[in-house]
């Protein structure tokens, strides 16, 4: 109870009101003290301000009995899960909640570990062509920087990733920073902690996680955050580990380790909570009661090996090996992956997650067979259109993946194009290859919209699809790169919540939000505004 009482302290001194400073240095005086004066004004001022109102009401009344006419006031009711479009200056940073941090204040318990050797640089290595970097893009150098103060200078696949060098030079802004900056708080504020009030103890299964659902437990004034889409009311609670892999992704994606950052403490329990929803066999999320429980395992492994890349914490090595084998092991042969392992059928999908997870591990030093890349490509040329460029979800003439009844309301994206293409490229596949080219040439006719009207024509949010595409237009590079970021910036930061304990999230109003909610709509916006220096 001691340690809870401390947590809770340090927890709410980061939401006391901030005072102005006239108000902190105003002198009370003592109601004897007062001159006599004074014990008489307010009940005169009282009054005279309700004399005052009750005679411009009867004046009021008297002037439309003359003129005759009846006044009618409009009043405009905004819907809850819609907001008006803020205005984007991507040079402005937007403004951010005061409530100061408090999450990295307490030491850390593991120290941080020194690598004995850097990685070789691969300044060199044609694009596509090597593992060693995260990003298939040349970075400056691949050397592991724990705590970000060891070895060189903060360069690679993880030292720089604040810096504001990259942020600038690879297409960002100080307005998609500080929209990053007012998501990760957002999180950070709704992440499930010790509170025995709300029957929560630090041992808790879902301590350190987020909740689908339930996130709204830790919603403050003015009022809850909105957890709806309009267009198909609910979440689904069965997927709160892998919207607690994306929320760790979208910390660590910004610098933050459970040894190192402001918010060191909040990814310690995240990776806490995730390793204590691994079973035996080492899969995390099986428990979860959803058919689809493999999307899960994928997004907590990626967030496992990204945690395990940036700092090599021996803490973090058998859960992430162990991870990794799984999807090794669940491959169909030749082919990819889908919700049972090895059952038969593949899907670009889940697929898609099991390159990105094997990616991250890869970059962090467990080895993955060529063959299971392979594999991965095998499948994406199967279910290739070379007519289009189209990519299916799983056939060359399918258009994608849908839930009948729930979703299939939106607009068709090439949402799996956009995963093929990233993930052709992560598997080694040159920029230059056709089939890339044409995935690209399809994704360009597409570009992010948010109308999230009713009219079935008009359904175009899918933040599923903006999260792929951007980060195969990025690896792709060039002028139809930064066409591409013009408009996705736009959209975004123009569309995060302001004010209130909203301020900093995404209404979950895309096409997969009626699955994953506010916490994923939030966490994958996040991620997809730190690609000027994540990958």
């Amino acid at each position: 109870m001691a340690e809870y009482e401390d947590y809770q302290d340090e927890f709410e001194e980061g939401y006391e009101e901030e005072l102005e400073e006239e108000e902190m240095l105003e002198e009370y005086v003592p109601p004897e003290e007062k001159p006599w004066w004074m014990h008489w004004a307010l009940p005169f001022l009282v009054s005279v301000v309700v004399h005052i109102f009750f005679l411009v009401a009867a004046l009021l009344i008297v002037f439309e009995a003359w003129s005759g006419e009846k006044t009618t006031k409009i009043i405009e009711v905004t819907k809850p899960n819609e907001i008006t479009p803020q205005e984007y200056d991507e040079n402005r940073p937007r403004d951010v909640m005061k409530t100061p941090l408090v999450d990295a204040e307490r030491e850390v318990e593991r120290p941080i570990i020194e690598l004995d050797q850097e990685k070789p640089e691969t300044k060199d290595i044609p694009k596509g062509t090597s593992f060693d970097n995260l990003s298939n893009k040349n970075l400056d150098s691949t050397g592991y920087i724990d705590a970000y103060g060891i070895g060189g200078g903060r360069a690679g696949a993880y030292g720089a990733r604040w810096g504001h060098g990259s942020l600038v030079r690879e297409g960002g802004s100080p307005g998609t920073e500080s929209a990053v900056i007012a998501a990760l708080r957002w999180l950070w504020r709704h992440q499930n902690r010790p509170d025995p009030e709300k029957g929560m103890s630090k041992d808790d299964p879902e301590c350190g996680g987020w909740d689908v659902v339930r996130f709204q437990r830790w919603c403050r004034k003015p009022g809850a955050c909105p957890n709806n889409n309009p267009n198909k009311p609910g979440a689904v609670p069965g997927f709160n580990v892998a919207v607690t892999g994306f929320a760790t992704l979208a910390f660590l994606g910004h610098g933050n380790t459970h040894l190192a950052g402001d918010f060191r403490r909040t990814v310690k329990m995240a990776l806490e909570y995730l390793i204590r929803h691994q079973d035996s066999e080492g899969w995390i999320g099986r428990e979860s009661g959803v058919d689809e429980w493999i999307y899960n395992h994928a997004i907590a492994t990626m967030a496992l090996c990204e945690a395990y890349a940036m700092t090599q914490d021996p803490w973090l090595e058998e859960p992430c090996r162990k991870a990794v084998q799984c999807i090794i092991n669940a491959q169909n042969p030749g082919l990819g992956w889908r919700y049972k392992p090895r059952g038969g059928d593949n899907d670009t999908s889940v697929t898609g997650w099991m390159v990105l997870a094997l990616k991250g591990a890869k970059n962090a030093g467990i080895p993955v067979p060529e063959s299971t890349w392979q594999g991965a490509l095998n499948w994406f040329d199967r279910c290739f259109n070379p007519l289009d460029g189209h990519t299916g979800y799983q056939s060359k003439f399918d258009r994608g993946s849908v839930i009948p009844g729930v979703n299939d309301m939106y607009e068709r994206l090439p949402t799996m194009t956009s995963v093929a293409v990233i993930c052709r490229i992560f598997c080694g596949q040159s920029r230059k290859d056709r089939r890339v080219k044409k995935g690209v040439d399809l994704l360009m006719k597409h570009l992010p919209q948010w109308n999230p009207a009713r009219d079935p024509k008009a359904l175009k949010v899918d933040m599923y699809y903006w999260y792929y595409a951007t980060y195969a237009m990025f690896q792709f590079g060039g002028p139809l790169w930064d066409r591409w970021n013009k408009v996705l910036k736009k959209v975004l930061c123009e569309r995060q919540r302001r004010g209130g304990c909203a301020d900093g999230s995404w209404d979950p109003v895309g096409k997969w939000g009626m699955v994953g909610g506010r916490v994923y709509s939030t966490a994958l916006n996040a991620l997809t505004l730190e690609i000027y220096y994540r990958y």
